[in-house]
């Protein structure tokens, strides 16, 4: 009984001490002013793909649908490479990996805990750009059935513009009044504001009206955005282990060089390609797995079934990152 204690003792010291990892390191993120930069870049430059339509190419919103996943696997990137660097480079570097590792706290661990944190501030990352990608597919002008007019979403469109600049009052305000951090309170407000659109959005009809409907909304997004969210975690993994050694500029390198690999790699795999550039091609997590916004072209839908294979491939390289990053970070000198 007593022996059945200690592992109990043990193991919400060691979930207490993870979570205080992950924790420290989300609010650390969050704090970083290119972190809300690039997350306010995403949003406005999703929100302004509809401004900037000019032609529907067949299918209205396809565009904006496209130009916002792009945004997502593109600027997410360089917010979790980044991230992944500050958060365990700069933290050898300052000496404050070493404090924290004599409490004492498991190197293992300590690794663990900062990729935690930093899929989590990825993963408020998806969620702000996966709800700009849900309002610009409304936007782009559509047939109405009761009126029988084209309608633009005028509504959807300003809830995109005004996101932004209303999270950055709110959190200046915030910031003022109460002390607040700045940056926590405007990634905060944003997700939160782009939400509530959302929200209205489902209930609301293209013409304003109250229509509650599951087609006020092109669900079929998500499923496209979800295989990009394990991406970036595969890329947050790969950064937070080249971070126990590599620079963070050098990392940013690296995952680049590993994302075009990534999206060649289908190509580079092909019989004819010689063998080095074949064995490239397994070493390195293949993009085309996860890009399946093309899939949703003319009314096309991805099966959930679909879906698992490629969460269980994001987890393994996942383990494969991390496990590689453990072993080099037990041999590291953080004096």
């Amino acid at each position: 009984m007593a022996a059945e204690r200690g592992r109990q003792c043990r193991f919400a010291g060691v979930r207490r001490q993870f979570g205080a990892v992950a924790s420290a390191t989300l609010t650390e993120g969050l704090q970083q002013p290119a972190a809300l930069l690039l997350a306010l870049t995403g949003v406005v430059a999703t929100a302004l793909v509809p401004l900037l339509q000019l032609h529907r190419f067949g299918e209205p919103g396809r565009l904006a649908r496209d130009g916002g996943l792009a945004y997502q696997l593109t600027i997410g990137l360089l917010l979790a490479t980044g991230a992944a660097g500050a958060a365990l480079h700069a933290e050898i570097a300052r000496g404050t990996a070493a404090a924290a590792l004599s409490k004492p706290v498991p190197r293992d661990l300590f690794l663990l805990g900062k990729f935690a944190g930093v899929a989590r501030l990825t993963a408020r990352f998806w969620f702000c750009l996966l709800a700009a990608t849900l309002l610009a597919e409304r936007v782009p002008e559509r047939l109405d059935e009761t009126t029988g007019l084209l309608l633009t979403d005028t509504r959807a469109q300003l809830a995109l513009l005004a996101a932004p600049a209303l999270a950055l009052a709110g959190a200046a305000f915030l910031h003022y009044r109460r002390k607040a951090r700045f940056g926590v309170a405007a990634f905060n407000g944003l997700g939160a504001l782009l939400a509530l659109a959302v929200a209205a959005a489902a209930v609301v009809d293209r013409a304003g009206r109250w229509a509650p409907a599951s087609g006020n909304l092109d669900w079929r997004i998500v499923a496209a955005s979800l295989p990009l969210l394990a991406l970036l975690l595969v890329y947050s993994a790969v950064a937070t282990a080249l971070a126990t050694r590599c620079r963070p500029g050098v990392a940013h390198v690296l995952c680049l060089l590993l994302l075009g690999t990534g999206l060649a790699a289908d190509h580079l795999a092909a019989p004819a390609m010689p063998a080095v550039w074949r064995g490239l091609a397994r070493l390195t997590p293949n993009v085309q797995h996860f890009w399946l916004c093309d899939a949703l072209a003319e009314g096309g839908r991805i099966p959930l079934r679909h879906l698992a294979p490629v969460v269980a491939y994001a987890m393994a390289w996942c383990a494969i990152a991390l496990g590689l990053g453990m072993l080099a970070f037990r041999r590291r000198d953080i004096g």
